[in-house]
C-alpha cells in the first residue's frame, strides 16, 4: 500500500471507530437496542422527541423498500412521531438518497473531523473543565435558544440525556468563562479517543471568542490526558467546518442522517 493509501486507510479507520463506539454510547443510554442483518434500531422510551436515540442506523447494503417497510414497523410499535435513519457508508447512502428524499425524509450531512495540527494561536480568554452536572442550567439555557426547543418537555429531556451521557461515555465538559459561563461544548471519551460534542454559545454572546476558548479549553484537556485523536462531528453545510479547519482540524470521513418530524411532515 502507498504512502497516501496507508494514511487514507488510517483515517478512515478513526472514522469508524467513532461511529462504533457512538453507537456502543446509544445503545448504553438507550431503553432497547433490535438488531437486524441490515440495521440497528436504538430506542429509548422516556426520551422520545430525543431523535438520534430513537432511530435506525444502517449497518449494511440494503434496498430502499425493505429499509422503509422496516422503519415504518419499529416507529409505529414504538409509538415514533419522527422516522430518522442514519448512514455511515458513503455508496450506501448514495444508493438509497433517492429513495429516501422521495419518501419525504431530507437529508442532513456530517463530516468527522480531526485534529491534525497544533491551533495556529493561543485562546485569549480563560475556560474551565467541569462535570457535565455543573453546566446543566447553562445547557438548558442554550438549548432554549434553539428553534426547535418549544418547551419544558424536551429541555427535561436534553437534559436527561446529558445526565446519561456523563455516565456511560466519561463525559465532561468544558466551559467559558469559569465564572459565569456563556459557552460550553461536551467532551466524550473512551479512554483514548476524545470527541468534541454539542459546541454552543449563548445567542448574546458570540463572535467574542467563547466558543474559541471552549474548543482551546477541550484540546489542551484532551492532550493532557494523552488523548490518541481528538475527533468532532460538524455539519458538513454549514460554516463551522471551514472554523475548525483554521483550528488544526481536518476531514477525516462522512456519515449522512434522513429524517421526517412532525414539522417536517
Amino acid at each position: 500500500m502507498s504512502g497516501a493509501g496507508a494514511e487514507a486507510a488510517r483515517l478512515a479507520a478513526v472514522h469508524t471507530r467513532l461511529a462504533e463506539w457512538q453507537m456502543h454510547v446509544r445503545a448504553a443510554m438507550a431503553t432497547r437496542r433490535l438488531d437486524l442483518p441490515f440495521a440497528t434500531y436504538v430506542m429509548t422510551d422516556d426520551l422520545p422527541d430525543i431523535y438520534d436515540l430513537n432511530l435506525a442506523v444502517v449497518t449494511a447494503p440494503v434496498s430502499p423498500q425493505v429499509l422503509l417497510r422496516s422503519v415504518d414497523k419499529v416507529a409505529e410499535a414504538a409509538g415514533w412521531t419522527h422516522r430518522r435513519i442514519e448512514i455511515d457508508d458513503v455508496a450506501v447512502a448514495d444508493r438509497l438518497r433517492t429513495p429516501l428524499l422521495a419518501a419525504g425524509l431530507t437529508e442532513q450531512r456530517f463530516v468527522t473531523m480531526m485534529l491534525d495540527a497544533v491551533p495556529p494561536t493561543p485562546a485569549a480568554k480563560q475556560s474551565a473543565v467541569v462535570d457535565i452536572g455543573a453546566q446543566l442550567d447553562l445547557a438548558r439555557a442554550v438549548t432554549a435558544e434553539q428553534p426547535w426547543a418549544d418547551g419544558d418537555r424536551i429541555l427535561d429531556q436534553f437534559a436527561e440525556r446529558e445526565r446519561r451521557l456523563a455516565g456511560v461515555a466519561g463525559g465532561r465538559a468544558v466551559i467559558a468563562p469559569p465564572d459565569a459561563p456563556v459557552s460550553r461544548c461536551l467532551l466524550l471519551t473512551d479512554g483514548r479517543l476524545f470527541e468534541i460534542d454539542a459546541l454552543v454559545t449563548l445567542e448574546a454572546h458570540r463572535a467574542q471568542g467563547w466558543s474559541r476558548a471552549v474548543v482551546q479549553g477541550a484540546i489542551d484537556h484532551c492532550r493532557a490526558l494523552d488523548a490518541e485523536h481528538i475527533v468532532l462531528v460538524a455539519d458538513d453545510d454549514d460554516w463551522p467546518k471551514a472554523w475548525y479547519r483554521r483550528l488544526g482540524f481536518r476531514e477525516i470521513g462522512h456519515s449522512f442522517a434522513f429524517q421526517r418530524t412532525p414539522a417536517t411532515a
